[in-house]
């Protein structure tokens, strides 16, 4: 018995395969991570730009002239549905929330402040903490996007943690 155990310590034959296999094990892990966090990049490029799509398909459809566009275009909803849809993923981009628009000022740390609903345009920004001096409010018109993100490999990679749905939101300066 003694003997048997001695010869099978010393055979060195296949441990080249095994340690192969425990490599090829972990070089798939991270091809599996590779793949699934590469989707979602590129998934969330595509829903960005299905955003922006929906809301040049606004700007576009709608005359500037005659904003607010929630207010005076009736076909304002079609028209941002239809260009997100155009995109790469098709309907499974979606509007989150219904389009919006109202008017809003920057502040000195060049952010968008809102200042008032679609329906009544203020005057001046005077309203706004750090408001820039003699600024005028303009009207913007918000797209939200939404797609559901689904794993290749679920529960094998990290693209699992990510969040379930990729929500993006463009805005496009009306008037």
């Amino acid at each position: 018995m003694r003997a048997w155990v001695s010869r099978f310590r010393s055979d060195e034959r296949g441990v080249a395969t095994v340690e192969m296999g425990i490599i090829g094990v972990m070089l798939m892990v991270a091809l599996m991570n590779a793949v699934d966090v590469g989707r979602y990049a590129f998934e969330t490029g595509e829903v960005n730009a299905a955003a922006q799509a929906g809301a040049q398909a606004a700007y576009v459809a709608c005359d500037p002239t005659h904003t607010p566009a929630t207010l005076n275009c009736p076909d304002l909803e079609d028209a941002v549905t239809a260009a997100i849809e155009a995109t790469r993923l098709g309907s499974a981009v979606t509007l989150k929330e219904p389009v919006a628009e109202a008017y809003y000022c920057v502040d000195t740390g060049r952010e968008l402040q809102r200042v008032a609903g679609a329906s009544s345009k203020p005057l001046t920004c005077s309203g706004v903490a750090n408001a820039a001096a003699n600024a005028t409010p303009s009207l913007y018109l918000q797209v939200q996007v939404t797609h559901a993100f689904e794993p290749m490999f679920p529960g094998l990679t990290i693209a699992q943690t990510f969040a379930p749905a990729i929500v993006r939101t463009a805005w496009m300066r009306m008037a």
